[in-house]
């Protein structure tokens, strides 16, 4: 099903909105992940003989997993963004040097790719964000019950 257009411009901004808030859980569970690992650390390196090292060992793959998803997704979405705003430079050049108005089809055409090109880059944050929000929020559950 294609969303109409005045569909689409709300549910961009609700994105972006959900965006916001997943940012800021993220940021509430960071503090609280740090809060509990910070005492591991140190008690790991006062003596790494008693240290959790399951739990030490798996800070930085983690991180690293979720980083390499958020740039994958970043990587990608700029791809198809790259894409589209060709096209767009090529409507804007073909406007600007064509001796007639444009049909309404090419009009159409125009503002469906402005609108994707938007979209793309309102949702290409909240997509990155998505496994590093998923990796914190679990650990400061999961930590937060110890």
């Amino acid at each position: 099903m294609t969303k109409t257009p005045m569909l689409a411009w709300w549910q961009m901004w609700a994105d972006a909105a959900q965006t916001g808030m997943r940012f800021w859980e993220t940021m509430a569970a960071s503090a609280v992940v740090i809060d509990k690992r910070m005492p591991m650390i140190d008690a790991g390196m006062r003596n790494p003989f008693t240290a959790d090292h399951v739990e030490l060992s798996g800070m930085v793959t983690e991180k690293a997993q979720a980083f390499a998803k958020a740039g994958e997704s970043l990587a990608k979405d700029m791809a198809a963004m790259q894409g589209l705003w060709m096209q767009t430079m090529q409507d804007m050049w073909q406007a600007g040097t064509s001796q007639r108005l444009p049909s309404a089809r090419q009009m159409a055409a125009r503002g469906d790719r402005a609108m994707r090109l938007t979209d793309s880059m309102i949702g290409a944050g909240g997509r990155a964000l998505a496994p590093i929000h998923a990796k914190a929020t679990a650990n400061a559950k999961r930590l937060g019950k110890r």
